[in-house]
């Protein structure tokens, strides 16, 4: 969760669209010769907002702001110059419409170019700092359960979190010097003083999986009297990983932490926003899927619309809408089935909806008549929510909300077709019933449209 909303990264993209502002003004001085606000020109800080604002759409749309050191340079060149290229493109069509949105037609151009090298400046440089500069937090984890290197896994997937792992301790001394992830084990709980003197430790996460009688409370304590922030391993990997985990995972850390409490005004504002959203996609789109109903309908035989029992929020069931995709056959002698990759009963025309998403658009539908929101966990199967319930703890907690066209699951793991992944999608669910805010749905709406265009997760 640290990577998608650091204050840092916030930092990073406030100065930017500030620094883009500049560009602008300064495109408006150079063409002019004199200062917009001397000119009673103030208007112009909102157009140049709106230049800002669609570079940035479009460089996170292309990825950009994942600053992550280990892509190849050239795959990073190539989607940078990518997204500004569509911001161009986009900007001109913008004006096209609305003329009157445009700068002026000399400043326009010189703002294209200012910002375009202060752009490229401005993220090689960012990418070159974050990669080089030295970790910000040293940690030590306690324990070295399953959770607790999984937590470690998470950190060294993503070092622009800017977390240097010194290593584990453990009661054991035979695992002393044992490499149990990638840092090994430095020490047992004897250690920990002069450990966390000579590393300088910032943060010790606990993640032990039987502490009875084994967690050193009063030197924990001390630690944490003299500045080292001391952290549950499950509360920590749900900040890094972005989803709670469910092993070891008890009641009452779920009862006693913050979140989990389902506001009914944002219930009643999240509702009037997805009804507005999913009337305005219907109007706006009824071409598109007008042209899309004929070539299902062209492609083979059999109904347009694909209509499914799902369950909704308190366990109730409700038919979901989609384009078909499949043969009108596909589950005859089979019974319910999770769909594979390369499934043969998809369509050809099926193939293309599911690749681009756009078997999902009816499901506005759904938004519009209360089944779902835009935003949440996705609708299941009667027949697989009764088995997942039984196998999996904490299954039946993903129908508190309603359910969504999108979600953080979607945009963070894609589809599930075994136990294991269902496990791994609950875990995200979660993460986001107990964080549920504007900003987290604004952020998954963000993420969907990137999802879409560069096609993860269909």
């Amino acid at each position: 969760m640290w990577r998608y909303l650091s204050s840092r990264k916030f930092g990073i993209v406030f100065v930017e669209t500030l620094l883009l502002i500049l560009c602008v003004l300064g495109a408006y001085y150079i063409r002019i010769g004199i200062s917009p606000f001397a000119d009673n020109q103030h208007h112009i800080l909102l157009k140049a907002l709106l230049i800002a604002l669609t570079f940035q759409l479009f460089l996170h749309l292309n990825d950009i702001y994942g600053f992550r050191k280990s892509r190849a340079d050239r795959e990073y060149a190539i989607r940078l110059f990518q997204a500004l290229a569509m911001a161009t493109t986009a900007l001109c069509v913008i004006y096209f419409v609305a003329p009157d949105l445009i700068v002026g037609r000399g400043v326009f151009g010189i703002s294209l170019v200012l910002s375009c090298l202060f752009l490229v400046c401005w993220h090689t440089v960012m990418r070159l700092y974050l990669g080089a500069r030295t970790p910000h937090t040293n940690l030590l984890v306690l324990g070295t359960g399953n959770l607790a290197k999984e937590a470690v896994r998470e950190i060294l997937r993503h070092p622009e979190l800017g977390i240097r792992v010194v290593g584990f301790v453990d009661d054991n001394p035979k695992m002393v010097g044992v490499s149990v992830v990638n840092p090994r084990v430095v020490g047992v709980y004897d250690d920990l003083p002069a450990l966390i003197a000579n590393n300088r430790i910032d943060r010790i996460v606990v993640g032990l999986q039987d502490r009875r009688g084994k967690l050193p409370i009063k030197e924990l304590l001390h630690f944490k009297t003299k500045g080292v922030a001391v952290e549950d391993v499950t509360t920590f990997y749900e900040r890094v990983a972005g989803k709670i985990p469910i092993e070891n995972l008890k009641p009452s850390w779920m009862v006693f932490n913050s979140g989990f409490s389902v506001s009914k005004s944002m219930i009643f504002k999240k509702r009037i926003f997805s009804v507005l959203f999913a009337g305005a996609v219907l109007i706006a789109l009824s071409p598109l899927l007008l042209l899309l109903m004929i070539l299902i309908k062209l492609d083979s035989r059999g109904p347009v619309f694909y209509r499914q029992e799902r369950v909704g929020q308190d366990g109730q069931t409700f038919m979901l809408v989609k384009f078909r995709s499949m043969r009108q056959d596909a589950e005859t002698g089979t019974g319910p089935v999770w769909s594979q990759q390369n499934d043969p009963r998809i369509t050809g025309v099926g193939r293309f909806l599911r690749r681009t998403r756009l078997d999902e658009l009816p499901q506005f539908y759904n938004v519009l008549v209360g089944d779902m929101s835009l935003v949440g966990p996705r609708p299941e199967r009667p027949h697989f929510v009764e088995q997942l319930s039984e196998s999996i703890p904490f299954y039946p907690l993903r129908h508190v909300i309603k359910p969504g066209i999108t979600g953080w699951a979607q945009i963070n793991f894609g589809y599930a077709n075994t136990i294991e992944h269902t496990v791994e999608k609950l875990q995200y669910d979660l993460f986001y019933i107990k964080n549920m805010s504007w900003i987290l749905d604004v952020l998954i709406m963000l993420e969907t449209v990137k999802t879409v265009l560069v096609r993860k997760g269909s």
